[in-house]
């Protein structure tokens, strides 16, 4: 019998919405509309999530009437949704019918520095990031110094609190992915600042748009398939727990397209089988489960108190 997550959650990723019409690239689905309506409706039955993630892209032309369409759909939803920043979702200046990310921010209710820490519920933790450039929302992320520091201040903060990291742009990948991942020297101090940070869960990452999965220093990176675009897929997580063994459970939910047929290329947007379902163990010494033996015995040491 598989133990119940403690947390269960789901990463819907590059929507690409567009109520004006055409896609702005050949990769992109004819139906996005139709395929988030469906990932509203398969979430609906995966029972028990906490939360969804969007990590960025829901629009495709950063288009007003898109997000109108996107608040629609998802009311629908069982459950409360946050959402990361992409760089299709606004402009950098102020453009009639089109969204700045003042104006993204305002709408969706959002701090407006788009990047914010929530608790989703006792003990575990949400943290979104905006990876987006101001001056020009462009391929490559930037992740700048202000914001870096306002995260190592958020995980020494919520330390006791499992974590999971939400941005757009992934912050590690291979070189073929190099104008599309975060610029390298943010990426470098992100990861390592990660390393570092033994509560947290996992980092997610959508933008370019093929499931994948990384690790680096013992953590996990995951960056989300494209429902907008082939292979119109999302990714469902839980954590699993047991008395010695923390493991992420990962898997993908394709959601069928209006289309007739996959694309020639469709193999290479959907992964290898690790990087599109598995088990990822963790070590989260905030739940006792690695960091040393020394740790885990303060950690009883400290339930036993709380129980006296």
């Amino acid at each position: 019998m598989k133990p119940e997550p403690l947390l269960n959650f789901v990463q819907i990723s590059d929507t690409h919405l567009r109520p004006s019409g055409s896609p702005s690239g050949w990769w992109l689905s004819d139906d996005p509309e139709d395929l988030l309506r469906s990932a509203v409706a398969r979430v609906q039955r995966l029972g028990n999530v906490d939360f969804v993630l969007f990590t960025g892209d829901l629009f495709d032309r950063a288009e007003a009437a898109a997000l109108d369409q996107f608040l629609e759909i998802v009311q629908d939803l069982p459950c409360p949704y946050h959402v990361v920043v992409g760089n299709h979702d606004v402009v950098a200046k102020p453009w009639t019918g089109r969204l700045t990310k003042a104006s993204f921010a305002e709408r969706l209710k959002l701090p407006t520095e788009l990047y914010y820490s929530v608790a989703i519920k006792p003990g575990y933790r949400l943290i979104v990031l905006d990876t987006v450039p101001d001056q020009f929302p462009h391929a490559q992320g930037r992740l700048p110094q202000e914001q870096m520091d306002w995260l190592r201040w958020q995980l020494l903060v919520y330390r006791d609190e499992v974590v999971v990291i939400g941005v757009h742009h992934p912050p590690i990948a291979p070189a073929y992915f190099r104008d599309f991942r975060l610029n390298p020297d943010d990426g470098i101090q992100f990861a390592e600042l990660i390393a570092a940070s033994p509560n947290v869960a996992a980092v997610l990452s959508g933008h370019l748009h093929v499931p994948r999965r990384w690790s680096y220093r013992r953590r996990p990176f995951f960056s989300a398939p494209s429902l907008g675009g082939p292979p119109n897929a999302f990714r469902h997580f839980r954590l699993e727990v047991s008395a010695t063994v923390a493991r992420l459970r990962y898997d993908w939910i394709p959601v069928k397209s209006g289309e007739r047929r996959r694309p020639l290329w469709y193999p290479l947007a959907a992964g290898t089988l690790k990087d599109r379902r598995g088990r990822y163990r963790l070590s989260l010494p905030v739940l006792g489960i690695g960091g040393g033996k020394r740790l885990r015995l303060r950690l009883r040491i400290k339930k036993l108190g709380a129980v006296s």
